[in-house]
């Protein structure tokens, strides 16, 4: 964590001026429409619709471009995600979605395809996401999961 605060402080200062999408149905946006219909395309077990999603924060976001010219459409974004207790992140493949996920707060179970069992996740643990992870988080505890989620994504045109 303490090599993470530079960056972290660098995305709050970089704030992204864009909101969340909402889904009335599920609460705040969470992955990509894309990489849920891929999983139901393959008919890929797991739940289908997000569900206790309190809140996904926008920290910032950077251009990669400028110091990597074959990135010059993406850009590294960082949100913090909340979870109520009961909730789920539904399953979804990664494309092109590099990722890290931290846990800030709480712990919480993904089931991620090709591990034998689910794997808990606790306050400090990390979750690495790159091309081709298939994969949902459900929050079996009592309290709420906190997460920071830093990924690469397509730049948003302003």
């Amino acid at each position: 964590m303490k090599n993470l605060k530079p960056f972290v402080m660098l995305t709050i200062i970089a704030v992204s001026s864009t909101g969340v999408a909402h889904d009335r149905n599920e609460g705040p946006a969470v992955v990509p429409d894309t990489e849920r219909q891929t999983v139901a395309d393959k008919k890929v077990q797991g739940p289908t619709k997000n569900k206790g999603i309190r809140s996904v924060t926008p920290l910032g976001a950077i251009g990669l471009g400028e110091d990597l010219p074959a990135l010059h459409d993406r850009q590294l974004r960082a949100r913090v995600l909340v979870i109520e207790p009961g909730g789920v992140v539904a399953v979804h493949e990664h494309q092109q979605r590099p990722g890290v996920a931290y846990i800030l707060e709480g712990s919480i179970v993904e089931h991620r395809e090709g591990s034998p069992k689910p794997l808990l996740r606790g306050k400090g643990a990390v979750s690495f996401e790159k091309t081709g992870v298939i994969h949902w988080w459900e929050n079996r505890s009592n309290s709420i999961v906190r997460a920071l989620v830093v990924d690469i994504v397509p730049e948003e045109k302003k």
